[in-house]
This record gives structure tokens, C-alpha cells and sequence, in this order.
């Protein structure tokens, strides 16, 4: 069995067994689009407002978008107890499947999510904002909705590290690390004036394709030293501690 057979099998087990998890995510997703949805009305209406606001825009986006990549369920829940990540992966390592092919259904399942979820939270959003639509054409929301894509997809290829490589209450202690960083960094974007939503939705504007781009091509990067980084750790790791 070749590497990329071995992953093709695994995901499509994981896709069949988690389409709940999905479902779950999706409507978390959707909630979290229309409850904000005043809130990006308020931060797009005005100058000022974009000052007042802009910073919970950042914050929003930069902490959820990471989020949809990744199935809601109850075993996700009890990581904390029975490091379930962990147990998952030492049962697939008794199976005719190579590391190789286990790295990549993650990743493949990783991008295969947020492209499922995203679409579904950015179309709500731009059909029910109407200050989105009045910014930005069709074509012009896509190249927004491109760059943060490209982000979403290079923070969680990160999350995947850790959610792999270290036990349940490490890894829920870490994500309250990034938390924290979010935060820090959506202040920092507001004290410069520099409010990171709100400028790409301005650069999607100018038709910019730039920044999505980078934003891709950076994103792709980072799934792969990822990639090579679990790989190699798994190489190593004590599956039975």
C-alpha cells in the first residue's frame, strides 16, 4: 500500500465516522457568524467605529477561524481526560498504515474541513451583512475570503502539531496560549490603527490578489514543515505513555 492509498483510506474512515463532528461545527460556526453579525454592521458603518470595534473583529476572526478546521464532537471534548489523540494514533500505528500516510489523511482532513465550514460562514456572512456586500463584489469578497483562508489554514496546521504530539491537558493548556496571544495581538492592531480584518477587507477592494497569495502560499509552507515535524516526531514518540 502506497503512502498516499494509506491516507486516502484513512480520511475517508475519519470523514464517514465524524460527519456529526462536522455537522456540530458547521452550526457553531453559523451561530457565531450571526450572533457577530451587529457587530461587524457597527464596525463597517463608520471611521470611528472601526477604532471602537475593530480589535473584537480581530480577535473574532483570528481565534474562530482556526476553530473550523476541526471536528466538534465528544471526544474532542474528553481530550482533557483520555488523551484521545493519542490513543487514535497508537491504534492506527497497529494497522498496515505507515506514519507517512497518517501525517497526510490529517492534513488532508484538516483543509477538507475548513474549506467545508468556511464556505458555509462566509457565504452567511456577505449574503446577511449588508455593509459587506456595499464594500466588496462577489469577486472582490472571494480574494478577502482567500487571505483568511490561507490564515485559518496555516494557525491550525499548528494546532494539528500539538494536538498530535503532546497529551490532552498540555494541549488544552496550549490553545489557551494562543488565546492569549490573539488577544495581544488584536490589541496591538488596534493601539497602531492597524486593524487587520477591516484592511483586507480594503485590500480585497483594491483587488489587491497579493495578500491572498502570500497568504496561501505561506499557509501550504507551514502545513509542510508541520507535516515534517510530526512525522519525525512520531518516528520517536512512546505511543504507550
Amino acid at each position: 500500500m502506497t503512502s498516499w492509498q494509506g491516507a486516502r483510506i484513512l480520511f475517508q474512515y475519519e470523514m464517514r465516522r465524524s460527519w456529526v463532528g462536522l455537522l456540530v461545527t458547521i452550526a457553531f460556526s453559523t451561530y457565531f457568524s450571526v450572533v457577530t453579525m451587529p457587530i461587524f454592521t457597527e464596525l463597517l458603518s463608520s471611521k470611528e467605529s472601526i477604532h471602537d470595534y475593530g480589535w473584537v473583529g480581530d480577535l473574532f476572526y483570528m481565534t474562530m477561524l482556526p476553530a473550523m478546521c476541526f471536528f466538534m464532537h465528544r471526544s474532542t471534548l474528553k481530550s482533557w481526560n483520555n488523551n484521545i489523540y493519542t490513543r487514535r494514533i497508537a491504534y492506527w500505528r497497529t494497522m498496515p498504515i505507515g506514519i507517512t500516510s497518517i501525517v497526510m489523511a490529517r492534513m488532508l482532513q484538516l483543509l477538507t474541513v475548513l474549506l467545508i465550514v468556511a464556505t458555509f460562514f462566509f457565504t452567511i456572512q456577505y449574503l446577511f451583512v449588508a455593509e459587506i456586500r456595499n464594500l466588496m463584489t462577489p469577486g472582490q469578497y472571494i480574494i478577502f475570503v482567500l487571505f483568511w483562508i490561507g490564515y485559518a489554514l496555516a494557525v491550525g496546521s499548528t494546532y494539528v502539531i500539538f494536538e498530535i504530539l503532546v497529551d490532552g491537558k498540555t494541549y488544552f493548556f496550549i490553545c489557551l496560549g494562543y488565546a492569549g496571544v490573539y488577544l495581544a495581538i488584536s490589541l496591538v492592531f488596534w493601539r497602531t490603527h492597524s486593524e487587520i480584518v477591516v484592511r483586507s477587507m480594503e485590500v480585497a477592494h483594491n483587488g489587491e490578489v497579493l495578500w491572498p497569495v502570500c497568504s496561501l502560499l505561506i499557509a501550504f509552507i507551514v502545513v509542510a514543515i508541520a507535516s515534517l515535524t510530526i512525522r519525525r516526531k512520531l518516528e520517536t514518540r512512546n505511543l504507550l505513555n
